[in-house]
């Protein structure tokens, strides 16, 4: 089942609107268990902007982003979490349907995989078909295993 957000004025999302992800796994010896707050500061015709705010994710630190916004696309979200947009990297592996907090929701499967100085790096993202919004992602690689899942927003189309 593909979710079709109600808009209001083309808008998708709007000032204040939050998401959370949960962070969990591994890197290196050490255990991750945080989380990746994201507040929508300001959105206008042009442009949305970010406040990412981590907690216990060690290579995360605050930050404010700006991100182009067409009244539609948030791929560039996934940059965030996985370190790249559906819309510009990675290879669309497909669809299928996964389990969150919200209920059974269908994703596209993106896939990126990265030769680094210390290893090969592995990256999934799986994002909601209309938007690009990423639900979750799974990084993968030498130094350990992460995954990413959404936990928590105030966006009501997500919620559904």
């Amino acid at each position: 089942m593909a979710l079709i957000p109600p808009t209001n004025g083309g808008e998708t999302i709007s000032r204040n609107d939050h998401i959370i992800y949960s962070a969990t796994g591994t890197i290196g010896n050490k255990k991750v268990q945080g989380a990746v707050g994201i507040r929508v500061v300001a959105v206008n015709e042009n442009e949305f902007i970010v406040n990412v705010l981590p907690k216990s994710v060690p290579f995360m630190n605050k930050a404010r982003l700006t991100f182009p916004w067409d009244g539609k696309e948030l791929a560039d979200l996934g940059g965030i979490i996985a370190g790249w947009s559906v819309l510009h990297d990675g290879e669309r592996i497909g669809r299928e349907a996964i389990t969150t907090p919200f209920g059974e929701r269908e994703v596209e499967h993106y896939m990126r995989i990265q030769q680094l100085e210390n290893g090969t790096l592995k990256s999934d993202q799986f994002v909601e078909p209309v938007h690009h919004l990423p639900y979750g992602v799974r990084l993968s690689g030498k130094s350990g295993d992460l995954l990413f899942g959404i936990v928590e927003t105030s966006l009501a189309w997500v919620k559904g």
